[in-house]
């Protein structure tokens, strides 16, 4: 028997869901954009590559919530499974973060998170691991350079400090990598450049291949110990010159080391 409305009760509820289906495609129209029909053979990385676009445009900013993974898959006209893929991906190179149970955001994009995942290229890449050092020598020599100028008598007390807990951790590698990286990061601090020290920050994470390298080798943390002296020395007589030359034949013998480790 026909309801009151002139509609089968199942055909009614029916028409009620899907109304209520189209009125919330349309507030998520409002809110995020629409995506053309995507290429099959590339659907993870092109869905991936566009949701790193809208974070380039600053559409979605840190912190923000993605949509639930069924609007947003029908949204970019994809399966779940392909949108699970690419936000995976993302995932781990710590672009989103997937909260189990309460949704996807966007993470800080803090620099040495992004790059954290990065370490694998440099095991096997010469290429790559050579760019990271011709980096280093670009930031840390104008480091350097600054911190000669700017650097305070408490952290100048603090450098002599790790220069001395060196000498002491020669024979303990994992120690000695810390201190090492620690001195840098000084260095980094004492030249007082919030740029220079989010480069260094990067650095220090991509170059932690090299220096398993290098310093698996006592001779080398011995010589490390003979390199970063006259750092201090330059540094204490606010030299940028001297401090300069000092930093640039440490990483000379950084080089020398790596392609000495590279050898068969």
């Amino acid at each position: 028997m026909p309801s009151r409305g002139g509609l089968e009760p199942t055909l009614a509820v029916d028409v009620l869901a899907a109304n209520a289906l189209a009125a919330k495609a349309d507030a998520l129209a409002q809110t995020w954009p629409r995506f053309a029909v995507v290429d099959r053979s590339t659907l993870p990385e092109e869905i991936a590559g566009r949701l790193l676009e809208m974070i380039r445009a600053e559409r979605l900013r840190p912190g923000d919530k993605l949509p639930a993974e069924r609007e947003l898959a029908a949204a970019m006209h994809v399966s779940r499974p392909v949108l699970r893929e690419a936000l995976r991906a993302l995932s781990i190179m710590k672009v989103v973060d997937i909260r189990q149970g309460a949704g996807t955001y966007v993470t800080a994009l803090e620099p040495q998170a992004l790059v954290s995942h990065l370490d694998f290229v440099f095991v096997k890449d010469s290429v790559a691991l050579a760019q990271v050092l011709e980096t280093r020598r670009v930031v840390e020599i104008g480091n350097v350079r600054l911190a000669a100028r700017r650097i305070t008598p408490e952290q100048l007390d603090r450098l002599t400090a790790i220069v001395r807990d060196l000498r002491s951790a020669v024979d303990d590698a994992d120690r000695f990598s810390t201190l090492d990286i620690r001195f840098h990061d000084l260095v980094s601090e004492a030249a007082a450049n919030f740029l220079l020290a989010q480069f260094m920050s990067i650095i220090n994470t991509l170059a932690k291949v090299s220096r398993e390298r290098t310093g698996a080798a006592r001779s080398f943390r011995q010589r490390v110990v003979r390199d970063h002296q006259p750092i201090l020395d330059a540094l204490a007589a606010h030299d940028s010159d001297a401090a300069a030359a000092a930093m640039r034949s440490h990483l000379d013998h950084v080089e020398g080391a790596l392609a000495k480790a590279a050898r068969p």
